[in-house]
C-alpha cells in the first residue's frame, strides 16, 4: 500500500478492535495495513482518536527514526489486544502479562483538569503534559482499557467465517450477529452453505 493510503476496515464497533483489525486475511493471505507511521496516523483521525491538527503536531516533533520505533511499539500493543479479543471472545481469563502492558502505555498518559468555559456554561477537559508521540500509544491503549472496563464480553466475538481474523463488538438488536460484515464473510459463507446443502442433496 502506498504512502498514507491504507484501506481500513472499521467493523469491529469499537476502537479497540478496530485497531486489532488492522490485520487481516485477504485472499488467503495475512495483510497488515500499518505499513508506515503515516498509515498509524491515518488510522487515528479516521478512528476519531486524534485530530488532524494534532497529528500534525506530532509528526513534526518527531525524526523517522522515532516515527519508526513508535509504529513498531504500536504493532506490539496490537499484539497484546489481540491477545485480550482472542481470550474475551473463546471466553478464556485475560493474562495478568496483558494488563500489565496496557498499564505500561496508559502510564504515559500523566495529565490534568481544566475548565473550559463554553457559551456560558463550563466544562471540565483533560490537558495532557506527555508527549506527542506517547500520546499516540497511551490513546490506543485506552481504548483496551475502556474495552475491559465499558462492554459486555459476551458481545465480543470473532467472525464466524475461519478463514478470517477480524474481530466485531455485536451491537445487534438480538445479538445475533456472525460476521464481520455481510459484504466480506457473511455472503461468501452463505454461498459456500448452499453449494454443500446442494451437493449433498445430489449426492
Amino acid at each position: 500500500m502506498g504512502k498514507g493510503r491504507a484501506q481500513f476496515l472499521f467493523v469491529g464497533n469499537h476502537p479497540c478492535l478496530d485497531f486489532v483489525n488492522t490485520q487481516m486475511i485477504v485472499k488467503g493471505e495475512p495483510i497488515d495495513t500499518l505499513e508506515s507511521f503515516d498509515d498509524l496516523v491515518s488510522w487515528l483521525i479516521q478512528a476519531n482518536l486524534m485530530t488532524t491538527s494534532h497529528v500534525n503536531i506530532t509528526r513534526a516533533g518527531l525524526s523517522q527514526k522515532e516515527a519508526t520505533s513508535l509504529l513498531e511499539q504500536a504493532k506490539n500493543l496490537r499484539a497484546t489486544m489481540r491477545d485480550l479479543a482472542e481470550r474475551i471472545a473463546a471466553r478464556n481469563p485475560i493474562s495478568d502479562t496483558s494488563l500489565q502492558i496496557i498499564n505500561q502505555f496508559l502510564s504515559q498518559r500523566p495529565c490534568y483538569p481544566q475548565l473550559v468555559r463554553l457559551k456560558g456554561r463550563f466544562e471540565q477537559r483533560f490537558h495532557s503534559v506527555a508527549s506527542p508521540a506517547q500520546n499516540i500509544l497511551a490513546l490506543i491503549a485506552e481504548s483496551a482499557s475502556n474495552l475491559l472496563c465499558q462492554t459486555d464480553y459476551t458481545l465480543i466475538k470473532k467472525c464466524g467465517n475461519p478463514a478470517c481474523i477480524l474481530y466485531y463488538y455485536d451491537t445487534t438488536k438480538n445479538h445475533t450477529r456472525n460476521w464481520c460484515s455481510m459484504q466480506l464473510c457473511g455472503n461468501r459463507m452463505k454461498v459456500a452453505a448452499h453449494y454443500w446443502r446442494n451437493r449433498s442433496r445430489r449426492a
